[in-house]
């Protein structure tokens, strides 16, 4: 018997790993990677010993407020002007290199340099800031033994060049290859457990096993030419290697608008055809070009309104022609090297020409910058990642919201590969997609070699998402690099290429087989990707059971804040500090790695493990995170502490055998206890199956941490995310008619509308009571309709539909700009399916299913057209859709539908209305510890199987948040954990159980939900009734503010600008201020010599993105002065 089975990964990272970068400025660095290898003081604890002056600069050694030491060079005529330190470099060793970084004043690009005895060779950029550290990771190779000086270059000479913590690291080429190899395991590989049983359930040992890849899961493809077209050599060998590619040049705009006007798709049409046929996923390359050779002729020559109009016309008709048929597009292509489009149309022309494509693509496409030199030329400025983040700042300032991605082109001469790992984890540090786009060496006897190089390094990172090499036949030859000749026969390059792909598992290859045990169990190592299956026997037919097993780590990572107040937290101690709880026996382990761990076995009971007391105080806030794993199978386990006033859980983790998980939660208490024997307050190992209660496994941990935060300072997180992830900098320069500076002009702020969305849920009474009109519109920017829009609203009976009432509210969201969230498509309770469709027989009931979804959908599906809330092409708008409320608690559809019923559901609202994003919408998994069924990582689950059920289009996070008592610690875990996914994530229906603390814990909740950057958005559930709301209002029936209300008006002001504030410019005309995201009016007013006042109003935009990264943008503000 055959079956089919995916493996996939799901990476959960922590700490600061080889791969990790720390994107924020920090107030004192970090500690030197590799505790600076071979650089002498590299801390600079021992005064300037080891460092000399490079150039003509002075240098010393300064001690920060904190206590830090730190080399200055001051004094600097030349940028190279700076302090340095001497190596002997080797031949064949690859040398990572750091430092953390600062300048005196303002910011200034500053680069690490080598000068050996045959040049100069690049380590690393940086923008390096004044008043905190930023760190420089970058590496080098050599091509000779010999000395090397290290110096640091900036070109502006005015400012001082900080540094410390300064490591230079080498390693062998077996080192290297190892931690790719090791890199590949973690990140691309996962087990794969299977077990074979007869059709009674009992295992069948001695049968065989065979798996065969169907697909591979790692993108990894190869640009082609229009001679794909014609030559069936060329077809053939290319759609046996390959599933993904970028058409080389046939898309581009010089290739199908040679004359203006005069547009043909027919070749890339042709070569759509042939990939569309063969399953192979294309590359939109390019919508635009900023290098002003690569624009067509005809174009160059136009005004700027004729161009504007001419890249409208191109932007719209290449989009539209290929929209679903693309899997990204690079919409302005190498645009940090070339600006041609900001010539013309301005600064942010590429944030402008990247929303206009997202606007006609729907949102559903990545569009990725894509740009050379990044990863191949140290050397090169103008791409630096530095330079490359600048520019992701810009776009996202420029306005630009929608999915973004990093292309890499990878064009290579001699790879230096620690600079290419560093600059693909500083870029790694954004969170979005990275591709490697256009891979190639130039020719020359080590082309091959170092081909294998860049791509084994490439696949190695686990932050690149695909790679695509540039090597396009043509029969007069390939760009920079062919992989076979004209006969499709290997080139030395084309058989690297066919290595990797039998290595990677990239395209279905043959299978392998094996033999059960004698338990039945088969157990692989394998590639992610799709595989069938088959399972023989000689007595019967075979069926195959298959355990998912998402990714965890061979090792754990150090525990979080040194373990905090957990004793021997790593177990390098023994025993020592812990404590068997029930019968459990414990002992100390060692992995084969050399790493210890504590493991309880001969286990009887569900609570038999190990524990370690605590004293735990009242009005503190604790973090507590451990590593786990289980002897066999998978299993959820929760971690608990015993009070005296019960049992806390404090999270859960499904553990794996063969690897680490890391279980991520918190807790408060009620009430202190007592450092004495008579109040004991410890956490245990809480252990759950999902079938049996099998004590024979064992349980094992590692890395265990428990921190305590004071309520300062947990607030005080609060305030830095905020700052970091909701506000802005903003510079205005006051300027007059003829642009000089406005010295003490009066600069008056208003806000206009938030970015953030926070809103509050409605009801029908919202038609017709003015007062509650009146009351909402003034705070609230989005909503959900409590009950209005759910099916049993609607239908109330079978064919009997009514839209009139969420026809009307949608009317007043509209006319007073407010969104709407979509609540809901179906609800998986029982208890909220209309009961004349639980009466239908399960044909019937698919039927009025299907008619419910085209109803609602297809009546308010939409899309924002330039910020107006009515939808273009139907009469109102929703901003996404809850499409199976509650399908993790309940499962009423899966009952119906089978298994993949959510699945198919999201699937057919997408097919309705693709711009928008589909929501789960699931209580507990925030509030509520001890509920196991909707947990953060059976959310994540239920992700999983949607997206392997066949539904791929875009998706979120939606968390009830109904509280009754906040656990904070646990509530940002729990979203930690959830952002991983890295889809949006709202919370969609707060409220909190009545009581004397109900304001309190509602003001907890808010402000831990909008300081977390990766919340979008925020609905209250407290739609008003004039009987009283679901659970908790905000106002009275006047309405006047209940508590609860003060505390939302009140977070309202504090998140806002709403009274707007004024300043005076200084003398240089310059006003600058910090601003919430949002948009805003600048009125600027000034006095003329005759004491008239003139004045100006601008609009103008702050925010957004996920950090407070975002290039600082002066913005000019002409005022006429007579």
């Amino acid at each position: 018997m055959a079956a089919a089975i995916s493996v996939d990964a799901r990476r959960l990272r922590s700490g600061f790993s080889d791969f990790d970068f720390p994107m924020v400025c920090l107030a004192s660095p970090l500690k030197p990677q590799y505790e600076g290898g071979i650089v002498g003081n590299p801390e600079l604890d021992h005064g300037m010993t080891g460092w000399t002056t490079f150039g003509e600069a002075q240098i010393e050694q300064r001690v920060s407020k904190e206590g830090n030491n730190f080399i200055v060079a001051h004094h600097r005529n030349q940028p190279h002007d700076s302090f340095s330190q001497k190596f002997y470099l080797e031949t064949g060793k690859y040398y990572t290199f750091s430092a953390w970084l600062q300048v005196s004043e303002e910011n200034a690009q500053v680069a690490a340099i080598f000068k050996t005895q045959s040049g100069f060779e690049h380590a690393g950029w940086v923008a390096a800031k004044s008043g905190c550290w930023s760190m420089l990771k970058g590496g080098l190779t050599v091509n000779a033994s010999g000395p090397a000086d290290l110096y640091f270059e900036s070109k502006n000479t005015s400012v001082e060049i900080w540094a410390d913590s300064i490591s230079l690291q080498p390693f062998t080429e077996e080192e290297w290859r190892s931690h790719q190899q090791q890199s590949i395991e973690k990140a691309r590989k996962s087990s794969v457990k299977l077990v074979a049983v007869d059709a009674n359930g009992n295992p069948l040992p001695n049968a065989t096993v065979t798996i065969t890849q169907t697909n591979g899961r790692f993108p990894f493809g190869c640009a082609i030419s229009d001679q794909i077209i014609y030559n069936t050599g060329y077809q053939n060998w290319f759609k046996s290697k390959f599933k993904y590619t970028t058409f080389e040049n046939e898309m581009k705009w010089t290739s199908t608008e040679y004359a203006r006007g005069r547009v043909d798709y027919s070749k890339p049409d042709a070569m759509l055809r042939f990939t569309s046929q063969n399953g192979i996923s294309v590359r939109g390359h390019n919508v635009l070009w900023d290098d002003k050779r690569f624009v067509p002729g005809w174009a160059q020559s136009l005004s700027p309104k004729d161009l504007r109009f001419a890249v409208d016309s191109r932007v719209n008709s290449i989009v539209r022609r290929y929209y679903g048929k693309v899997i990204s597009w690079d919409v302005v292509n190498e645009n940090l090297h070339f600006n041609f489009y900001e010539s013309v149309f301005g600064k942010y022309a590429s944030a402008i020409l990247y929303s206009k494509v997202n606007g006609i693509d729907g949102g559903t496409t990545t569009l990725y910058l894509n740009e050379y030199n990044t990863i191949e030329e140290p050397g090169d400025g103008a791409s630096s990642p530095d330079k490359y983040l600048e520019k992701i700042r810009e776009l996202r300032s420029g306005g630009y919201k929608g999915p973004l991605g990093i292309g890499l082109q990878g064009h290579f001469r001699t790879p230096n590969l620690p600079y290419m790992r560093a600059a693909i984890d500083k870029l790694a540090s954004t969170g979005l997609p990275i591709w490697l786009s256009e891979v190639d060496v130039v020719s020359g006897p080590n082309q091959a070699a170092y081909l294998e190089q860049v791509l084994r390094e490439g696949h190695g990172h686990p932050s690149v998402r695909g790679i695509s090499l540039w090597s396009a036949w043509r029969p007069q030859g390939c760009y920079t690099m062919c992989l076979t000749d004209n006969n499709f026969r290997n080139l030395p390059t084309g058989d690297v290429v066919d290595k990797l792909i039998r290595e990677w598992g990239t395209f279905p290859a043959e299978g392998f087989s094996g033999v059960t045990d004698s338990k039945g169990r088969f157990e692989a190592w394998l590639f992610h990707g799709d595989y069938k299956v088959t399972v023989t026997h000689p007595n019967i037919n075979g069926s195959s059971v298959v355990d998912q097993s998402f990714e965890c780590l061979a090792t754990p990572l150090k525990p979080q804040y040194g373990g905090g107040i957990v004793a021997n937290p790593e177990l390098d101690h023994g025993l020592k500090g812990w404590t068997a709880f029930g019968d459990a026996y414990l002992e100390q382990k060692v992995s084969t790695g050399g790493n210890n761990f504590i493991a309880a076995s001969n286990r009887h009971g569900p609570r038999d493990s190990f524990s370690q007391k605590f004293y735990l105080e009242k009005g503190k806030f604790y973090t507590f995170s451990a590593w786990l794993q289980v002897s066999q199978g998978n299993a959820k386990v929760a971690a608990i502490f015993k009070t005296m006033s019960g049992f806390q859980h404090a999270g859960w983790v499904v553990a794996k055998s063969g690897c680490w998980s890391m279980l991520k939660g918190g807790l408060t208490v009620n009430s202190s206890g007592p450092v004495d024997l008579y109040f004991e307050v410890f956490f245990l190992i809480y252990f759950f199956y999902f079938e049996s209660s099998d004590a024979s496994i064992e349980i094992w941990a590692d890395s265990i941490s428990l921190q305590p935060f004071t309520k300062e300072q947990w607030k005080s997180h609060q305030r830095l995310s905020i700052e970091k992830s909701r506000k802005s900098s903003v510079k205005l320069l006051a300027v007059d008619a003829e642009g000089n500076p406005l010295a003490n002009a009066t600069v008056s702020i208003t806000q206009e509308r938030a970015s953030f969305p926070l809103g509050c849920a409605m009801t029908d009474h919202i038609q017709t009571n003015l007062a509650y009109q009146n009351w909402f519109r003034s705070r609230f920017t989005v909503t959900t309709f409590e009950n209005e829009m759910k099916w049993g609203s609607t239908e109330p009976a079978r064919g009997r539909e009514d839209f009139s009432v969420p026809d009307s509210m949608l009317r007043f969201a509209a006319q007073n700009g407010v969104s709407v969230r979509g609540h809901n498509v179906v609800s998986n309770d029982p208890k909220n399916i209309p009961q004349w469709a639980k009466s239908l027989a399960a044909d019937e009931f698919r039927r009025a299913v299907e008619r419910r979804v085209n109803s609602v959908v297809k009546r308010y599906a939409g899309k924002v057209i330039f910020g107006n809330f009515i939808s273009s092409n139907s009469k109102y708008l929703v901003i996404a859709w809850d499409v199976v409320n509650e399908n993790m608690h309940f499962n009423y559809f899966e009952s119906v539908y089978g298994r993949n019923a959510s699945a198919v559901l999201f699937g057919k609202v997408h097919e309705l209305d693709r711009g928008t994003t589909l929501f789960l919408n699931e209580f507990n998994t925030i509030e509520a510890l001890y509920d196991g069924d909707s947990k953060p990582d059976k959310y994540l689950e239920k992700i999983w199987e949607i997206r392997m059920g066949g539904y791929v289009g875009p998706i979120g996070i939606g968390l009830e948040a109904h509280f009754v008592a906040p656990n904070l610690p646990y509530m940002r875990a729990s979203i930690d954990k959830l952002a991983a996914a890295g889809v949006p994530l709202w919370l969609t229906e707060v409220d909190v159980a009545s009581g004397p603390n109900q304001a309190f814990h509602l003001e907890q909740v808010l402000r831990e939900a909008h300081a977390h950057p990766n919340v979008q958005g925020i609905v209250i559930w407290a739609a008003w009734r004039p009987e009283g709301c679901w659970r908790m209002c905000l106002t009275d029936n006047n309405f006047k503010n209940l508590p609860t209300g003060d505390v939302v008006d009140k977070l309202i002001r504090e998140w806002s600008h709403p009274s707007g504030f004024s300043g005076t410019t200084d003398s240089k005309g310059r006003f600058e201020t910090r601003l919430f995201h949002g948009d805003y009016n600048a009125a600027v007013t000034h006095p003329n010599a005759y004491g008239v006042s003139s004045q100006v109003a601008q609009g103008f935009k702050v925010g957004s993105g996920n950090s407070d990264q975002s290039k600082k943008r002066t913005r000019r503000l002409h005022v006429k002065v007579n």
